[in-house]
């Protein structure tokens, strides 16, 4: 459902007023008309050339904008697609084919060249996949002929004076893919166009990990300490990994915050245990640990490269998800229903739940990481083994 809002913009080259602190008495959402439900196309008024996407959330949102920005390619292969994405993940960007360019933010920068680029870009239109009062203003100065945001996140104050149609889509009922491709097109579900792929400029930065041969990615990382899963339970899966699947395993992350001391306690268990952990690729690696040692963009190369990705809700089994990769996802506190990996290739371990899921609802109740047992996991490893076969 998309709502036609009254926003505050003027003519191409006007000069921008001063932004008012809330919205004038008479425009509220109550009073504006809403039009009927779209199902394949958002219904532009233009054809655009110039299309400004604007995303400024955390890696794990950028990544499951994808669908949306391939959507937007695939509906107008002719045109100009820049994003203004966080400087941290504005790498990845290279991945999306749907993008021809990106404009970095940096927090506590003054950003100057980003903000000459909304003023002056000459957009004819403006998506807001963020929600946030910094992107509703860069929204509201991008000055396009069609500025579109989130009835959810704009639905009283200025922010809703920021755009010309509000996109009624719930962020509570949809999965974050869908949630973002409803504010660009109808169609919920990945697009056929190229969503995400790493580039062949990019293939040879991290090339010698094809001696390896056959390995699994192992991403034991996340921004929350209540997502971990306990290391001597990676202990155990790397170690089945390795004598009963006859498989090399790569370590991924930062090696830095909450991750380090998980990371040391498990590679003191890896050691412990025998394994041979190395830095870099030799002939006698069975844990390559890379952690602390990749980029983004060679974090997609490694999971790209690999049989099987096995990790928690993170950024880096996003990237698995947008390449199809085999992998298993371990879910605790956070609903897999909006984050979760959909491709066949994938299984969800939910904590609480005997077997893997395959319902999910948009509501349910977090459970700590520790009621995920070892042998559920192994299974998964087993079942995946037998698809391949």
């Amino acid at each position: 459902m998309w709502i036609r809002s009254s926003p505050l913009h003027r003519t191409k080259r006007a000069v921008a007023p001063i932004l008012p602190t809330a919205p004038s008495a008479s425009i509220t959402r109550a009073s504006l008309p809403v039009p009927a439900a779209f199902t394949t196309h958002h219904p532009l008024s233009i054809k655009p050339q110039r299309l400004l996407l604007l995303q400024l959330k955390r890696i794990g949102d950028f990544i499951l904008t994808a669908p949306a920005v391939a959507a937007l390619r695939a509906a107008h292969p002719q045109a100009e697609i820049v994003g203004i994405v966080p400087d941290s993940v504005a790498e990845l960007a290279a991945c999306m084919p749907g993008l021809d360019r990106v404009l970095s933010y940096r927090s506590a920068s003054l950003n100057a060249a980003v903000w000459a680029s909304l003023l002056f870009g000459e957009w004819d239109v403006c998506y807001d996949f963020t929600g946030t009062d910094r992107s509703a203003l860069m929204a509201w100065l991008s000055r396009a002929r069609e500025s579109l945001g989130y009835a959810k996140f704009a639905s009283d104050g200025w922010r809703m004076r920021a755009y010309t149609s509000l996109c009624d889509a719930s962020v509570r009922d949809l999965h974050t893919v869908d949630f973002h491709l409803a504010l660009v097109s109808g169609n919920i579900g990945m697009p056929e166009s190229d969503v995400f792929a790493i580039p062949s400029t990019l293939v040879d930065s991290v090339s010698k990990i094809n001696e390896l041969g056959r390995y699994a990615v192992i991403h034991i990382g996340t921004a929350r300490e209540e997502k971990f899963w306990p290391a001597e339970r990676w202990a155990e899966m790397i170690a089945h990994l390795i004598h009963a699947r006859g498989m090399n395993v790569v370590l991924t992350g930062t090696n830095a915050g909450l991750e380090r001391t998980h990371l040391d306690t498990l590679r003191g268990l890896l050691g412990q245990g025998g394994l041979r952990i190395t830095r870099a690729v030799d002939a006698v690696s069975q844990v390559l640990d890379l952690t602390g040692q990749l980029s983004l963009v060679e974090t997609a190369q490694v999971i790209a490269g690999g049989a099987l990705a096995i990790g928690v809700d993170s950024m880096a089994m996003h990237l698995a998800a947008m390449l199809e990769k085999p992998q298993i996802v371990l879910y605790g506190p956070t609903n897999p229903f909006h984050w979760r990996p959909r491709h066949r290739h994938a299984i969800v371990i939910v904590a609480g739940q005997a077997v893997a899921s395959s319902d999910f609802q948009p509501k349910v109740k977090g459970q700590p990481m520790e009621l995920i047992s070892t042998r559920m996991v192994v299974a998964a490893v087993e079942g995946i083994a037998r698809e391949e076969k």
